[in-house]
């Protein structure tokens, strides 16, 4: 695996926005790097049987001032392109756009490197990018990613059984169980075809409610535990701000910067309350887990117009779509 990180366009960016004049040609620039390496990915298929997966994407967009961070489409808009010759493209084959999250990306390529799903993502595998392989597999892939996410329902939802995406996936499993009976029997039928195609709907509809669910599960904020931190900064504060005073003392001796016993002692009552309260309420505020807090963009894709025909790019196979970056 080898990742590369371009700076060039990000740089020119920040200083003079996206409509710089120098950012037509540092995309040329860039667009000369990505044929070197298809080149040579492609050069070095013909000596192994498997074949390679380029991956160009951007972490982030830009504002119209060259800054990136908030939630603006500008911002969390960005491209993604698969490009192998494992896909299957006919010249001419444009596909209507599609909407993908950013978290779908780590999903999709556990899977397609073999690799185990990351324990923590709720991304949901990108379907386009096996639908060429057998039914079989296609379901065998489905299954793993739906498995993944409902383990990780059951670790932070109490009452997971009751999730829409849970009970879709149950579902799934039993038609998937059919699915597999049938298939020892008779690999070649239409009624074998018509379940599997079931079963895969079944499988994509609780991929797509389970990772909604948990999505939804990880962007809310703990309130609770941010004012807490706020309550105890302030009062920290408070006390430095008292102590000033007498540490610019000319006689200032070197002791504990505390105004009053008796506001030391309000402190300590204040922090013990925040802290039985915590204590009772913090593990429904966080989840069972106490999953960590974050916030994720919604993401709109986008269809690129194909290579032209007949172009090296055209016959390995393209797959378009747009992500985006958390906000």
């Amino acid at each position: 695996m080898l990742i590369l990180h371009y700076l060039g366009l990000d740089h020119i960016g920040h200083i003079s926005g996206p409509n710089s004049p120098l950012i037509g040609h540092k995309l040329s620039e860039m667009d000369s790097v990505l044929m070197k390496i298809h080149t040579s990915l492609q050069s070095k298929e013909r000596e192994t049987p498997l074949p390679n997966l380029l991956v160009l994407c951007g972490d982030h967009g830009m504002s119209e001032t060259g800054s990136h961070g908030a939630s603006s489409m500008e911002e969390v808009n960005t491209p993604l392109i698969l490009i192998s010759s494992a896909f299957e493209r006919k010249p001419g084959d444009i596909r209507h756009p599609k909407h993908v999250q950013q978290t779908d990306v780590a999903a999709t390529l556990a899977i397609a490197l073999g690799l185990p799903i990351p324990k923590d993502s709720v991304g949901s595998l990108l379907f386009p990018v096996v639908e060429g392989r057998p039914m079989r597999e296609q379901l065998r892939f489905l299954h793993l990613n739906t498995v993944q996410l409902s383990k990780l329902l059951q670790e932070n939802v109490p009452s997971y059984e009751k999730d829409p995406g849970f009970e879709q996936f149950k579902m799934s499993e039993r038609l998937h169980g059919n699915w597999i009976r049938l298939y020892l029997e008779e690999k070649h039928s239409e009624v074998l075809f018509n379940l599997g195609s079931k079963v895969l709907r079944q499988y994509l509809a609780a991929l797509k409610t389970l990772s909604l669910s948990l999505s939804t599960q990880v962007a809310q904020y703990d309130m609770y535990s941010m004012m807490v931190g706020t309550v105890v900064v302030l009062e920290v504060l408070t006390l430095l701000l008292l102590s000033v005073p007498q540490a610019l003392h000319r006689k200032a001796e070197l002791e504990v910067p505390l105004s009053s016993p008796g506001f030391s002692l309000l402190f300590y009552l204040v922090i013990l309350v925040l802290s039985a309260v915590h204590g009772l309420t913090g593990p429904q505020q966080r989840g069972r887990t106490g999953l960590p807090v974050m916030r994720w963009s919604e993401t709109k894709a986008t269809e690129a117009p194909l290579p032209p025909k007949g172009s090296e790019a055209t016959r390995s196979g393209w797959y378009r779509c747009a992500v985006g970056s958390p906000a």
